[in-house]
C-alpha cells in the first residue's frame, strides 16, 4: 500500500512541476505555409536564470530568409531586410518558478487587430509595426513578436500572420 502512495505522490508532484527543480518547456513550431520560413532554437536556461530557474525555446516564422538564430528580439538583421509587405513572428515559450515573471493567463493563439500594431520597436524604424502579446497557458508562458514591413499593415498582412499563429505548436 505505501509503494501506490508514494508512486501516486510521485505523480502527482511531477504533475505540478515539481520535479525536483528541473524545468522544461517545448519549443515552438510554426507550420509553414506557402511563403513562409520557419525555425527554431531549443530549450536553454533564460538570461540571468538558471536552469532550475527558468527555461525557454524559441520558434519563428518570417516571409523573408531569417538572419539569426532566434536568440535576439528584435531580430534586426531580419527587419533590415524586411520589406513593406513582409512580416516576421517570433515566440518564445518558457516555463519558471520565479511568480513575479508569470504573465496573466489568456486565450492562444491571440488575434492579431490591426489597430494593435505600433508604429517602431525598441530601436527599429518607425517604419514598421509590430504587435507583442505576453500570455500563460497552463504551465507555459508565451512571449509573442509580430513585426510587419510597414507601420500600418495590410488587412492581408494581419490575415496572414494570423492564420500562421493559429497553425502554431505546441
Amino acid at each position: 500500500m505505501t509503494r501506490v502512495v508514494l508512486i501516486g505522490l510521485a505523480a502527482c508532484l511531477l504533475a505540478a512541476g515539481c520535479d525536483g527543480g528541473k524545468l522544461a518547456v517545448a519549443p515552438p513550431h510554426f507550420r509553414a505555409a506557402p511563403g513562409w520560413r520557419v525555425g527554431t532554437r531549443p530549450e536553454h536556461a533564460c538570461v540571468s536564470y538558471s536552469r532550475k530557474q527558468c527555461v525557454e525555446a524559441s520558434g519563428w516564422a518570417s516571409t523573408v530568409k531569417y538572419r539569426g538564430d532566434g536568440e535576439n528580439t528584435p531580430p534586426s538583421r531580419t527587419l533590415a531586410a524586411l520589406p513593406p509587405d513582409g512580416i516576421v513572428i517570433q515566440l518564445t515559450n518558457y516555463r519558471d518558478n520565479l511568480p513575479a515573471r508569470r504573465p496573466s493567463t489568456g486565450p492562444w493563439p491571440p488575434r492579431i487587430r490591426a489597430r494593435d500594431v505600433g508604429a517602431g520597436f525598441e530601436g527599429e524604424p518607425e517604419t514598421q509595426g509590430s504587435f507583442q502579446y505576453l500570455v500563460r497557458t497552463g504551465t507555459t508562458s508565451r512571449y509573442l513578436f509580430v513585426w510587419f514591413g510597414r507601420a500600418h499593415p495590410t488587412a492581408r498582412q494581419v490575415a496572414r500572420a494570423n492564420a500562421e499563429l493559429r497553425r502554431t505548436g505546441p
